[in-house]
């Protein structure tokens, strides 16, 4: 006969047996560890990006009808805009419904850097030649930015024109 050899195996390592309220410390420390880090998260995502993209957007919700009509009228006048950088400048160009270059007119935009408010700023343009306008913006960070043209009425002062161009500067 053969004697079987048999050992015991010492189920306490020296760990001591699992508790219940070692489990609820572990959730209690999972948890934690989540809930600050999705407030970090929280945190940054708020204060890096205010979520309105256009100022008073529910008063222009409301206006809609008349964001509508004034959109009609721009298209009736069948005016074309194109803009881009050149140096430190930012060149616009109009013409009207017969291809005839738009001089003298009252332009304002505004330059948004799309990542960050940062360096947003308020530009005015003066003629450089036949439809050709310009402002001096200085050197423009690498990236994608925004310019909103609007052309005004000289005598009502009332936005006829309005255009929007991503310009990217490398």
């Amino acid at each position: 006969m053969t004697q079987v050899h048999t050992q015991m195996i010492d189920e306490n390592d020296g760990k001591g047996p699992l508790k219940g309220w070692h489990v609820l410390l572990m959730m209690l420390a999972f948890f934690g560890v989540m809930f600050s880090v999705n407030g970090v998260f929280l945190y940054h995502a708020i204060t890096s990006f205010p979520g309105e993209d256009i100022k008073k957007s529910y008063v222009q919700g409301l206006n809609y009808n008349d964001t509508l009509a004034a959109r009609a009228n721009q298209a009736a006048l069948g005016w074309r805009a194109e803009a881009g950088v050149q140096g430190e400048e930012i060149i616009v160009r109009l013409w009207d419904a017969e291809d005839q270059p738009l001089t003298h007119r009252s332009m304002v935009g505004e330059l948004r850097r799309m990542a960050t408010r940062e360096d947003d700023r308020a530009i005015v343009f003066r003629t450089r030649t036949k439809g050709e306008y310009a402002s001096s913006v200085g050197a423009l960070a690498p990236g994608q930015w925004l310019l909103r043209v609007s052309i005004i009425d000289g005598e009502t002062d009332q936005i006829i024109f309005n255009f929007d161009k991503t310009l990217i500067v490398s």
